[in-house]
């Protein structure tokens, strides 16, 4: 596949309220839009700065504008992102809004969707949709809209508070019913015996798991939680590539692995994971770290070639006062593809100039 150019725009976009987690909380979410251009065809991807990868709108233009020479020329997607994965270990989501875009841009030359490019079926896929930390009263008004705008997933960030964070996710049950699932996300923010407490004090609450308890690099807790837990236990944070999740999956670390593209380096990446979870018979959430609508919809690309992957966490395009792209549609709880080539999006081109960054060495 020959690539002519590679452009990237870094936009601002303010979220419809203050998301707040256990590791800070932000108000503006930052993505670099990645271009590339074969003839007259182009694709799209997206990366986003974010702290678990400890990448900035500056890293990811920086990262881009070293591997033009690399990209502006015949590749092959998968050869291409081996090579830079190696000379760029630090730049995960700089190397995913480049991977997206490459399939986006191959689904749209070969007049397929991404998902049909890799063996996958077309289908709506369930979403949650997540309540950030907040009071008690708040956290129920929040369950309530969601619950009443089609959402049948919710998750729950916890992770600061213990006792009152256990409140809170009683109170969403007790205000949704049993027929909505629960997830809870505690970002890090507990120690083991704090997370097996937890655990023990949500069983009778229908959660279906309860994701990253204990610090990322804390495996050896982890284990002993998802031991002690009759809940499933997700790692999120602690599985940024398909080693670690070899590592997990091996030595029964966690119950579930969270599949983030910005982490793992985007779809080519997690398909290595998928690869992985498939030998082990191990389950996975797709998620997300504050993308806009191509990440998203390469998320549901990837939900729709694997059975692997039970859940997903694709809301936080949801999250946005406005989108610089269309193509994805929620109804009946689900996301669902556009049924258009590559990713199914398409850009608002005036977007990209209303919410555009004045930055420095832009790509």
């Amino acid at each position: 596949m020959k690539i002519d150019r590679l452009r990237a725009y870094p936009i601002a976009i303010d979220r419809s309220e203050v998301f707040k987690i256990a590791t800070g909380s932000s108000l503006t979410a930052e993505n670099v839009y990645v271009k590339v251009d074969s003839g007259d065809i182009s694709g799209w991807g997206n990366s986003s700065p974010n702290s678990v990868t400890g990448e900035t709108t500056e890293s990811i233009l920086k990262m881009l504008r070293g591997v033009k020479p690399y990209v502006e020329n015949e590749v092959e997607i998968t050869s291409l992102w081996e090579e830079l994965k190696k000379k760029h270990p630090q730049d995960p989501s700089a190397l995913a809004g480049l991977d997206i875009g490459l399939y986006d841009l191959k689904g749209n030359i070969q007049g397929e969707q991404v998902f049909e490019m890799h063996g996958g079926k077309e289908r709506g896929v369930i979403t949650d949709r997540t309540i950030g930390i907040m009071p008690l009263t708040d956290t129920v008004e929040h369950a309530r809209e969601y619950v009443d705008r089609g959402f049948t997933a919710l998750k729950i960030k916890i992770g600061l508070d213990l006792l009152e964070d256990i409140k809170r996710v009683a109170a969403v049950r007790e205000e949704v019913g049993d027929d909505i699932r629960i997830w809870v996300d505690a970002n890090q923010g507990y120690s083991v015996q704090e997370s097996i407490t937890l655990c023990q004090k949500l069983a009778d609450l229908d959660v279906v798991f309860v994701e990253q308890p204990v610090k990322e690099d804390d495996l050896e807790g982890l284990k002993k939680v998802s031991e002690e837990s009759t809940i499933p236990v997700m790692a999120d944070e602690a599985v940024k590539d398909h080693e670690m999740a070899e590592k997990i999956c091996s030595e029964e670390l966690a119950d579930m692995v969270n599949i983030k593209l910005m982490k793992c380096g985007g779809l080519t990446g997690a398909w290595k994971i998928v690869d992985v979870l498939e030998d082990y018979g191990v389950d996975a959430m797709v998620g997300c770290m504050g993308e806009d609508v191509p990440a998203i919809a390469a998320g549901v690309n990837l939900c729709l070639t694997t059975d692997r992957i039970k859940y997903a966490d694709l809301d936080s395009h949801f999250m946005l006062s406005d989108m610089a792209f269309r193509g994805l549609e929620f109804k009946e709880g689900k996301l669902w593809l556009s049924g258009e080539t590559g990713l199914g999006i398409q850009v608002i081109e005036d977007k990209l100039e209303k919410y555009h960054m004045e930055l420095e060495g832009v790509v």
